[in-house]
Parts: structure tokens; C-alpha cells; sequence
């Protein structure tokens, strides 16, 4: 496994699983502990997304099929 399937992987197992988190909270009324846990894990998830993809290369010219 490389290092790209990885940060992809663990992005979005952190997402799915924080808005579970977040969907569940509301749903059993546990706003006060699991909403704002599921949403820093979701964030989480998204954060090392984003980080993952702003360190993507730039295509060469002819890769881009224009």
C-alpha cells in the first residue's frame, strides 16, 4: 500500500465515520458529547484530504487530454 491509498483511505474512513458519529448523536440526543466529537473527526477527515491533494503535482501538457 502506498502512501497515496493510504491518506485517501484514512480520509475517508475519519469522514464516513465522523458523520455517523454526528448523524447518530442527533438522532439519540447526545448533542452535548457526540456531535462535537463526530465533527472534529470528520474534520479530521477532510483535513488530511485536503492536505493530500494540495500536495498533488501539477499534469504535464500533454496528460491533460486537451
Amino acid at each position: 500500500m502506498d502512501g497515496e491509498s493510504l491518506a485517501v483511505g484514512t480520509s475517508m474512513a475519519l469522514t464516513c465515520a465522523g458523520l455517523v458519529v454526528l448523524l447518530y448523536g442527533e438522532y439519540a440526543g447526545f448533542t452535548e458529547t457526540a456531535v462535537p466529537v463526530g465533527g472534529v473527526v470528520a474534520l479530521a477527515g477532510v483535513g488530511i484530504l485536503t492536505a493530500h491533494v494540495a500536495r498533488l503535482p501539477d499534469p504535464e501538457d500533454g496528460e491533460t487530454g486537451h
